[in-house]
């Protein structure tokens, strides 16, 4: 899993039909220091997630395992949860 910021959406009428009732974000990535990179996905939302919104977001054959790809549906990124609150453990 990684974490990610919903920064935008994407709006695209012309798409295979199996994605036509799903929402298409732009994230940026973070690292594990929740600090944003340079990196960006294209992603399913799986969660009604929104704009501003922190997630969990995985890829590959794991994006594919969720019940919304029961059907086929083509994706390589989904959004599995929103994150509520972050605490990062002190060393030492």
């Amino acid at each position: 899993m990684l974490i990610g910021k919903v920064i935008g959406n994407i709006v695209s009428n012309a798409k295979v039909s199996e994605l036509k009732p799903m929402k298409l974000y732009i994230l940026q990535v973070y690292d594990y220091s929740f600090s944003p990179t340079e990196r960006y996905e294209v992603v399913v939302d799986g969660v009604g997630a929104g704009i501003g919104d922190y997630v969990l977001f995985c890829g590959g054959s794991a994006a594919r395992l969720l019940k919304l790809t029961e059907a086929g549906v083509p994706i390589d990124m989904a959004i599995i949860a929103r994150i509520d609150d972050f605490n990062k453990l002190k060393k030492d």
